[in-house]
């Protein structure tokens, strides 16, 4: 395939793995926190000319937290510089946002979207789950974004845990200039001994989505911009869950569509950001071009690795009628999870 024919939507990279915070259901947690796994500014412009070249729509700058990065601005500015048509976007905790004229700046130089990852309705909340007492920066942060001409979503992983304090956490970011909501069922992505069985017996997906179900109505009176994000596979909905959120599940993820790439602060090729011990290559080594990266990945290596990653968790997934919008849910959650454990739990394969 010609650099002409492949396009991506989006290009996510990495830019630290450091961060003020310890969430208690943060995916990139049993890789640490480390300060010194952050990208240097001109491998920065490496993968930033490369992203250019792969025709990439979105530039979507991630962390860690990516505001602790030393070179936010200056990337922006490059970007700018030279006149790439790519949008940059940014996910981050806000409380760095709170900081006199930073959102400005960042806006002024090119972010287009900006994700704020809510952590709680309250101090005490927000304490119990990141260790840290950001609340008020949080809802500052809001304040000011909500004043800036940029698009942005407040959004919350939703454990059995906190899915109880969802709606307040909606309202009290809604009061404080938040615009649209976005939730996530938690993904898993730390190492367990614990067998599948026990382990989908203590964390059942089913039990999530239906108590999370049980705020809906209370949701949907706060505000009706609100959607879920892909993790779950459609099968741990029952047919009235699914009718209930029709128009409220987001898509499949890249590591199916295959429609975006992901690099680490180590410039490794990554599936996803969940897969950050599992480089697919690495620019400067394997490839240094996009050309080169068309011809890398025809490699029977890389692509032996993403067959691996896409592999159906039953074979019943290829007769499901949500098969084209679900692919077996997201690959991460079957670390843990047996699908049989799952459907023994719930017959509700939606075969045709």
């Amino acid at each position: 395939m010609s650099a002409k024919q492949l396009k991506f939507k989006q290009a996510e990279i990495v830019l630290t793995q450091a961060c003020s915070l310890r969430c208690n259901f943060c995916f990139e947690k049993e890789w640490g926190y480390h300060v010194e796994k952050t990208i240097s500014f001109e491998n920065l412009k490496k993968l930033v000319d490369f992203c250019n070249d792969a025709g990439v729509e979105y530039l979507f700058l991630s962390g860690g937290e990516p505001l602790l990065y030393p070179y936010l601005i200056d990337i922006l500015k490059y970007i700018q510089s030279k006149g790439y048509p790519m949008k940059p976007t940014i996910a981050t905790s806000g409380i760095q946002l709170a900081d006199d004229g930073f959102a400005e700046e960042l806006v002024k130089y090119g972010i287009t979207y900006i994700d704020i990852s809510l952590k709680g309705s309250n101090v005490e909340e927000w304490k119990n789950t990141t260790g840290y007492d950001g609340y008020d920066r949080q809802m500052l942060a809001i304040k000011k974004v909500s004043t800036l001409p940029v698009d942005f979503t407040c959004s919350m992983v939703v454990t059995m845990e906190n899915v109880q304090h969802v709606c307040d956490a909606v309202q009290v970011a809604l009061k404080n200039g938040g615009r649209q909501f976005s939730f996530t069922f938690i993904i898993d992505n730390d190492s367990t001994q614990t067998d599948v069985v026990e382990y989908s017996m203590s964390h059942n997906p089913q039990k999530l989505i239906s108590k999370f179900l049980t705020y809906k109505d209370r949701l949907d009176a706060i505000t009706p911009d609100w959607w879920i994000e892909y993790s779950f596979p459609l099968c741990t909905y029952t047919t009235e869950q699914l009718k209930e959120l029709h128009g409220k599940l987001a898509a499949p993820c890249q590591v199916h569509t295959q429609d975006a790439i992901t690099f680490s602060p180590s410039m490794d090729l990554l599936s996803c950001d969940m897969f950050m011990n599992k480089s697919l290559g690495r620019m400067g080594k394997d490839f240094h071009t996009f050309k080169e990266f068309l011809t890398w990945r025809s490699h029977v290596q890389y692509q032996e690795e993403i067959r691996n990653l896409q592999r159906l968790p039953s074979d019943k997934c290829t007769i499901c009628t949500y098969y084209p919008y679900c692919y077996g849910g997201c690959p991460v959650l079957w670390k843990h999870y047996s699908f049989s454990e799952i459907q023994s739990k719930q017959d509700n394969c939606k075969s045709n």
